[in-house]
């Protein structure tokens, strides 16, 4: 059987890593602090984990 990879790790990985971003924008302008922040922390270890879960 031969093996086959993809490139999802690197696409989620790269989506949660943009709403992190935008999480931490709302951090920066002042609007929505609590949740912006938990936006960024939540989806940046999301964005970590789907780099090495995909692996």
């Amino acid at each position: 059987m031969a093996e086959t990879t993809t490139d999802k790790g690197l696409g989620v990985g790269l989506v949660c890593g943009a709403v992190a971003t935008v999480g931490a924008l709302g951090v920066l302008t002042g609007m929505a602090v609590p949740v912006g922040f938990a936006a960024a922390v939540a989806f940046g270890a999301l964005s970590v984990a789907a780099f090495h879960a995909f692996a």
